[in-house]
């Protein structure tokens, strides 16, 4: 057998084991995916909404409006800004009330603004809801709960795309109800290594024993949550605390976006290296980095197979014409020839994992609290289907490049 044999069975036992395995833990904890810990009692809860002067003042007033009409009874509202003022700054004003408090520094950066709220922050439990997202009312009853456990220090909402127009936002709209699926099950290996922007909640202590948020780290969400891991803390996750955030509508937006997520969990993958096949971090250690990493060979490996046949098909019709002319007949007989696929193991192979994935799909929708409404979402369902690992490829392509950029030329993005 030899080495390309080997690593396109290696790529198959991966890619079944990885998806049948999230169907087996699914399964398993079915009846508790959307059942969220009832609350002994419901203390106050500040929530922070950072802002900053490329924010839209209507989806800013949304994101604060969300607050304030969130089913919850003690809620205090902290809009932080960071970086140079303008007129989104004077806008925010108008907010500022008995529960709205209005902060700012001068110091550029999410993670900044964030830091400068603990400072105000008088309550034992904040949220954090990104200036582009909105709360839906159930959110906070949903998420305030798991914290009846002290090693509890955060709880990740269930995120959705706001209002999705655009063919690249309706793909989005599917990936993210497939995170809320995959997001749900890594909380019960407890192999959350996120903590998103978009309406996620903290126990303050632990944030501030722990220093803040890193103001220097790209994907600071990611790296509190490696942190909390590291010292010991649970990361929890409720299936049922949506949040609508506003996504990318255009491809140039959508990768650089996913170039900023790519380059920013390389960043903390290799400074906390130490979690990865390290016992001490259970299946965050042992199972889910190795796997998030495999996937990136996966996709790559997958790709420049497809590319690499795809280019010797091309030059084998090239050299065909070269010798045999144009020849009509000929060409579509080799065409008919083709569609006479053997029953191969790699055919059989693809055929399961279609079965699996299109299974995941609606799996993700249930858990998401979304019904399966074919006539209006088929754009949807059949675009994130068919496209999704070309664009997540993409993705990787131009976050590998820009890495070797950056070490080459030592330049930066300003992201």
């Amino acid at each position: 057998m030899n080495l390309d044999t080997t690593l396109t069975l290696g790529v198959v036992f991966f890619m079944l084991y990885s998806s049948i395995l999230f169907l087996v833990i699914y399964v398993d904890r079915k009846g508790s995916i959307r059942k969220d810990p009832a609350p002994k009692n419901k203390p106050p809860v500040t929530i922070v909404v950072p802002v900053y002067q490329g924010d839209k003042k209507e989806l800013i007033e949304k994101a604060v409006r969300s607050c304030l009409e969130l089913d919850y009874p003690q809620k205090d509202v902290i809009i932080s800004w960071n970086g140079p003022r303008n007129d989104n700054y004077d806008f925010c004003k108008k907010f500022e009330g008995k529960c709205v408090n209005l902060i700012s520094t001068e110091k550029p950066g999410k993670a900044a603004g964030m830091n400068n709220a603990l400072r105000y922050i008088k309550t034992e439990f904040f949220c954090c809801l990104d200036g582009d997202s909105v709360f839906s009312k159930a959110a906070l009853n949903a998420m305030i709960g798991y914290f009846e456990n002290p090693k509890v220090s955060a709880v990740t909402s269930a995120m959705r795309v706001y209002n999705p127009k655009t063919l690249i936002q309706k793909v989005q709209w599917m990936e993210y109800l497939f995170a809320i699926y995959l997001r749900k099950l890594m909380s019960f290996l407890d192999g959350i290594y996120v903590v998103p922007g978009p309406g996620s909640a903290y126990r303050t202590k632990i944030v501030n024993e722990l220093g803040g948020f890193d103001e220097n780290n790209l994907t600071e969400d990611m790296e509190i949550a490696f942190r909390m891991q590291n010292k010991g803390y649970k990361i929890e996750n409720s299936a049922n605390a949506y949040v609508e955030t506003s996504a990318p509508e255009h491809l140039w937006q959508l990768i650089r976006q996913r170039m900023r997520w790519y380059v920013g969990f390389f960043d903390n993958f290799v400074k906390y290296r130490f979690f990865v096949l390290n016992p001490k971090y259970g299946s965050l250690g042992m199972y889910i980095l190795p796997m998030s990493v495999l996937w990136v060979f996966v996709l790559f490996y997958t790709f420049g197979k497809l590319f690499s046949n795809a280019a010797e098909g091309l030059s084998y019709g090239i050299r065909t014409l070269m010798l045999t002319g144009f020849n009509p007949d000929l060409i579509w007989m080799q065409f008919l020839e083709s569609l006479h696929v053997q029953p191969t193991f790699m055919a059989w192979f693809l055929a399961v994992f279609v079965v699996i994935g299109i299974t995941v799909m609606f799996l993700s929708l249930w858990v998401s609290g979304e019904k399966v409404a074919i006539k209006k979402r088929y754009v949807h369902y059949a675009v994130y289907f068919s496209a999704y690992s070309f664009l997540v490829f993409i993705f990787w392509a131009a976050a590998v490049t820009y890495l070797v950029a950056r070490k080459v030329t030592k330049a930066r993005l300003k992201w």
